[in-house]
């Protein structure tokens, strides 16, 4: 028996669609994300399903305050002496053009029932509140279309964004959407979604406010003129000494450990001669070799959501802070984080480790910048620091130390630091070059999607069962997000090489 049925796909635009083009460079940081995977979730329904019509008419309507969505996401045009947006490497987005790609929209019916896919939110958290969620069907849900720069060349006619709904046959259903990272993080998605979720109910309210669309916003932030020929020394030399990683792709190719199918992109990222010849790449700005031979591409990784109630966090967080070796201003999250990393490392076997591990975490720049840039500013304005640690030491079952690091590694980043950070970055000859951040057994990556109201969700036949974050199947990916308000608490949709896994569920 087949498991699905064919999609329909077609290509959907604001209405009535602009009539005059646009140009508009994304901005630093959107720049630096363009290697990333995509942006998705993917929210699972009981049901009854809305009609198509309703669907697709409220999306429409949504797209309206979103345009450039459905326009065509391609690189900027290089110009020597121009404009920061004008250097090799940035993206821009053209709409209001005939030649727009619009939205791909897909509708798709599986034989497959809901409860054959994921158990009730109650039967989740059941036992040892540990649900694994390894065998979800994450691709059945996501368009097979590629988007535009996936391969960081290929753009012409591709979309930027993704949605699909699916039917399950016992009448629940499914509505994903993947977009590149370039366009939108996870808050920037979901400013979209809850707005297309009050469209779908004939009501204008959505609990974040609308749209704010302009880059260049961000780049304003950033130190110095970073539209003049040379980088400001000053600017530079304070970026450089944050917690950022500086892992390059270029010099990684050399690795014998270095994965193969990474080589592509790895080449799409560099510059054309003179600018990419092996003489200029000299005066690239200085990069650490990635540690490849810690990341096992060959073992298989297994996927866990791990429950915690808001009782639990509570008692987390103040008995983290009582410890001896603990900042007083510590949060909950703060505390979770210590807890799971400690988790992880020991599964890993690093309790009696001297070798230095990192907890990679996913910063938003949006309330960092002075005056900060609204909740519903749309890009990917974000940025990865690093907690580094030796493995015992992080491994510890006394958190105060490990949580105290995360608190003080985040306060670091204040507006003139992120300034600095912007500044370094609008110079960087191949922003796609450098990575902040690693996976395998001695990284860690985390990502937050709390209070960003995933389970709010309703296009009109209730609340999701469950909201699955897209992720890279890979090693060390951790994502957090906040639970169904039928439970209340946060879940933790952990990534983690399997072997590894399973002794962290049985100390759980």
């Amino acid at each position: 028996m087949s498991s699905s049925l064919p999609p329909q796909k077609l290509r959907l635009f604001p209405s009535p669609r602009l009539t005059t083009p646009v140009s508009t460079p994304l901005s630093i940081l959107d720049a630096t994300v363009a290697r990333f995977s995509s942006t998705g979730a993917v929210w699972l329904f009981s049901g009854p399903s809305p009609s198509h019509a309703n669907l697709q008419s409220s999306f429409v309507a949504t797209l309206n305050d979103f345009p450039q969505w459905a326009g065509q996401l391609q690189w900027s045009r290089v110009r020597d002496g121009g404009f920061h947006t004008e250097r090799f490497g940035r993206p821009m987005v053209v709409y209001g053009c005939d030649s727009d790609p619009g939205v791909e929209w897909v509708v798709s019916k599986t034989e497959r029932t809901l409860d054959s896919i994921v158990p009730s939110v109650h039967e989740r958290v059941a036992g040892n509140a540990t649900w694994m969620a390894t065998d979800f069907p994450q691709n059945i849900f996501l368009s097979d279309s590629n988007l535009a720069l996936h391969n960081l060349v290929e753009y012409a006619s591709l979309p930027g964004m993704s949605v699909q709904v699916t039917e399950f046959s016992c009448g629940g259903y499914a509505i994903a959407v993947k977009m590149a990272h370039s366009l939108a993080d996870a808050q920037s998605l979901m400013v979209f979604i809850h707005q297309w979720a009050a469209a779908c109910h004939g009501v204008a309210k959505s609990p974040m406010d609308p749209p704010i669309f302009n880059p260049g916003q961000l780049d304003s932030h950033a130190a110095g003129d970073i539209d003049g020929d040379v980088a400001d020394t000053s600017s530079v030399e304070s970026a450089r000494l944050l917690p950022l990683h500086r892992f390059d792709w270029w010099n990684d190719a050399k690795d014998p450990a270095f994965p193969s199918f990474l080589a592509p992109t790895s080449e799409n990222s560099k510059p054309p001669p003179p600018l990419g010849d092996s003489k200029s790449l000299l005066s690239f700005s200085p990069s650490t070799p990635a540690p490849w031979s810690t990341w096992d591409f060959s073992r298989p990784v297994s996927q866990a959501l791990l429950h915690f109630t808001e009782e639990q966090l509570s008692i987390l967080r103040a008995s983290t802070r009582e410890l001896p070796d603990c900042r007083p201003d510590i949060s909950r999250l703060d505390a979770l984080l210590a807890h799971i990393w400690s988790a992880i490392n020991r599964a890993r076997g690093y309790s009696d480790s001297a070798d230095d591990v990192f907890l990679n975490v996913t910063l938003s720049a949006r309330a960092r910048v002075q005056p900060p840039l609204s909740d519903s500013f749309i890009g990917s304005p974000i940025f990865l620091t690093h907690i580094r640690s030796s493995g015992s030491e992080a491994s510890a079952a006394s958190l105060g130390s490990t949580a105290s690091a995360i608190r003080e590694t985040l306060a670091i980043f204040t507006p003139e630091k992120i300034g600095a950070m912007l500044h370094d970055a609008a110079f960087e000859r191949s922003p796609q070059r450098l990575w902040q951040a690693f996976l395998g057994d001695r990284h860690t990556l985390v990502t937050s999607w709390l209070r960003l109201n995933v389970y709010e969700v309703d296009f009109g036949g209730g609340i999701p069962r469950y909201v699955h974050a897209v992720m890279p199947k890979m090693d060390g990916c951790v994502q957090v997000m906040d639970s169904s308000r039928e439970i209340g608490g946060v879940d933790v949709s952990l990534y983690l090489d399997s072997i590894a896994m399973a002794k962290l569920i049985q100390e759980r």
